[in-house]
């Protein structure tokens, strides 16, 4: 009877152990979050152009940040915030 028990508990491990295993390895694929280089493409606010992070016209007011595809935009953004 012991023996019964015995193996009923370490398959109960073993069961938890594969399960583990096997949900690390579904995550190790996939990225934590968005990439924070300059090849990530940002939108811009105003005209809508997805554009890349290291070309686009960047304005911080505060701690929001704006990422523009032009100067235009960038200066009609400026205007709607202020009229």
């Amino acid at each position: 009877m012991y023996r019964l028990f015995l193996v009923l508990g370490l398959l109960v491990v073993l069961f938890v152990l594969v399960k583990s295993v096997y949900r690390n390895s579904k995550l190790t694929g996939r990225p934590a979050g968005p990439p924070l280089d300059g090849d990530q493409m940002v939108q811009d606010p105003v005209c809508g152009v997805f554009v890349p992070r290291k070309t686009a016209i960047v304005h911080q007011a505060g701690n929001l940040t704006n990422c523009f595809c032009s100067q235009e935009c960038a200066k009609k953004f400026q205007q709607q915030k202020a009229g």
